[in-house]
């Protein structure tokens, strides 16, 4: 009876050493994409010109590992495309950056942006209506507006804008104070459990909730869009993470 005692035990315990690995390693399932830029990965970026989607890594410009976009040299305005990122019902995503932001003295609205998509492809399929149709459908925009001339529907003349995709008529959006010619850590949080999304500029956070996603994948898209010159966006490094957060701590 003792020894059928002690094979319980051993066996009780070996079940929980077990469970407690197993827990481990399924809380800690965190995928990332990590690129510092000493060269753009063509497998998971699109750079392109305005209004199209033809690949032209051309327009974005890597010195010393700082990857710039802008218009200025060549004449034609550039954006960076992510391909698509698939997400599960309880995945946290992401996207962090340092990144240097610059307006000229014209009008500027560059900005990062999030699009769900049924389309798992690099480049997306052209559409019948908008370009910014083939992305897919937007979840949130910040957007660093600086047009003192121009009238728009957006709240703001000089400000950075955090915009969930219901902003014109739920009021669901951030107005920011500004911060140009500065390196900054720039963070874009969106969590499938709650559809809650947070924006960070160093160490000043804030949070909007978005509608519930029914699409398979997400994109990140950057760029500098403007009129003039000297709009720019400079990127140290871009880190995107998925973290699945199905499992409870």
């Amino acid at each position: 009876m003792k020894k059928l005692f002690i094979i319980v035990m051993f066996a009780v315990i070996a079940f929980l050493v077990f469970s407690i690995v197993t827990h481990e390693k399924i809380d800690n399932t965190i995928e990332t994409y990590r690129f510092d830029f000493d060269e753009i990965d063509k497998d998971f970026w699109l750079v392109s010109a305005w209004e199209t989607y033809k690949r032209a890594y051309d327009l974005a410009e890597i010195d010393n590992g700082i990857l710039t976009l802008s218009k200025d040299t060549t004449g034609v305005m550039p954006f960076m495309l992510s391909k698509p990122l698939e997400l599960q019902s309880k995945d946290v995503l992401t996207v962090k950056r340092r990144v240097k932001i610059s307006r000229g003295n014209d009008t500027f609205s560059g900005g990062i942006t999030l699009y769900q998509t049924t389309n798992l492809d690099l480049i997306p399929e052209k559409s019948d209506g908008s370009w910014f149709t083939a992305m897919g459908d937007g979840i949130v925009l910040v957007e660093y507006s600086y047009d003192l001339i121009n009238q728009s529907e957006r709240p703001g003349r000089d400000v950075f804008r955090f915009l969930a995709s219901d902003w014109s008529y739920n009021e669901n959006f951030h107005l920011i104070t500004p911060v140009y010619d500065t390196w900054i850590e720039e963070t874009l949080i969106f969590d499938m459990r709650s559809n809650q999304m947070t924006y960070k500029i160093d160490d000043k956070s804030y949070k909007l909730y978005s509608y519930q996603l029914d699409k398979s994948a997400v994109r990140v898209l950057m760029h500098p869009y403007g009129t003039g010159i000297g709009n720019r966006i400079e990127i140290d490094y871009v880190e995107i993470t998925i973290e699945d957060k199905s499992t409870r701590r």
